[in-house]
């Protein structure tokens, strides 16, 4: 269902902001390096799952 895709993309926008949040108090360069690439992956995953539940003018459109 559409609703479900928005929910766990929702879901991966708060992983996303945790890791992002957690790598700023990382206790080292590479813990950092490895929670920020984990958040720019969980993004990828939730834009993807936003698009394929938009409107098609809107998955156009981008954000």
């Amino acid at each position: 269902m559409d609703h479900d895709r928005i929910r766990q993309a929702q879901d991966l926008r708060v992983k996303a902001f945790k890791c992002r949040r957690w790598a700023v108090t990382a206790c080292d360069d590479e813990a950092a390096a490895r929670l920020t690439a984990m958040a720019s992956a969980y993004e990828a995953q939730a834009e993807a799952l936003e698009q394929d539940v938009a409107p098609p003018g809107r998955a156009q459109q981008g954000r």
